[in-house]
């Protein structure tokens, strides 16, 4: 595997190389300023893209298509695609990926696709991106194993995003769980307990009562573990400065982000990235296509 980043980017990587057996043929991370292009290509397996922050605008088979945070925008085999002109900063995942090698891993995952562009807001699909894009950039014990594993959830998180909706096993207040997917999804804007009242239809006292009723604690304290978690998972592996990651997690300035880090973790944010960094080594970044 080969992990690098070409010139244009604010940070990230992207990674190659693979062994085929992985199903994997390349992903990364990237956060892209305004002028960085991608130009028109295709690939013989799908290719999915899952936009964190900022807006973009794609074509694909002559089609267009704007994302927002927290949209999936995968694109099938042999469908030539774009970056449609100049975006605004943004920050997105990507993997291209044979679901056949996948299949032969997992035969449920065997079931094809549609054949056409999907675009849709994406549930849980950060969390598998994550864990794949901390495999590729950390040096783990069973690398193989865990890049396999990583592979097989990222491809069942999109199968899952296909299905039909999900049905919650243990009840929960809708408003809460309203709430909690709209933190859990989009924990980088600066939340205010009416705004999320406001979103839920109820009035503030009685949301936050409600939630920490459910979830044990208020909707500010969610949001910032929820921040601080994401925090840790970019500081392992991205090289992206502090102050930006601040900004991109929804922290006023760099110092409010480590006056909370340290809260939750005792350390500071320099301090948690030199510690990840002596105990493996440092991810690079790269572009898509």
């Amino acid at each position: 595997m080969s992990l690098y980043r070409p010139s244009g980017l604010r940070a990230g990587f992207h990674a190659e190389g693979f062994d085929p057996a992985s199903g994997l043929r390349h992903a990364g991370e990237q956060w892209a300023p305004q002028q960085f292009l991608i130009e028109p290509h295709q690939h013989s397996v799908w290719e999915i893209y899952l936009q964190q922050h900022g807006t973009t605008h794609w074509m694909a088979g002559g089609e267009s298509y704007v994302l927002h945070p927290g949209h999936l925008f995968a694109v099938p085999p042999g469908v030539t695609h774009h970056l449609a002109g100049r975006s605004g900063n943004h920050h997105f995942y990507f993997a291209a990926v044979d679901l056949d090698a996948v299949g032969r891993r997992q035969p449920a995952l065997a079931r094809p696709w549609p054949k056409t562009v999907v675009h849709r807001e994406a549930g849980e699909l950060a969390h598998a991106f994550a864990q794949l894009v901390r495999e590729l950039a950390t040096r783990y014990e069973y690398a193989e194993t865990g890049l396999a594993l990583a592979v097989d959830h990222l491809v069942l998180a999109v199968s899952r995003s296909l299905a039909p909706v999900a049905v919650p096993q243990l009840a929960m207040h809708p408003a809460v769980r309203a709430v909690k997917r709209l933190l859990d999804q989009e924990f980088h804007e600066r939340w205010t307990l009416r705004e999320l009242a406001d979103r839920a239809g109820l009035a503030p006292a009685y949301l936050a009562e409600l939630f920490a009723g459910e979830l044990g604690q208020p909707p500010h304290r969610y949001l910032s573990e929820r921040r601080i978690e994401r925090a840790r998972q970019l500081l392992e592996t991205s090289d992206i400065t502090i102050t930006g990651l601040a900004l991109s997690l929804g922290f006023s300035s760099s110092q409010h982000f480590a006056r909370v880090f340290r809260q939750f973790t005792g350390t500071t944010p320099t301090a948690f990235r030199s510690q990840s960094s002596a105990q493996s080594s440092p991810s690079a970044g790269g572009n898509v296509g």
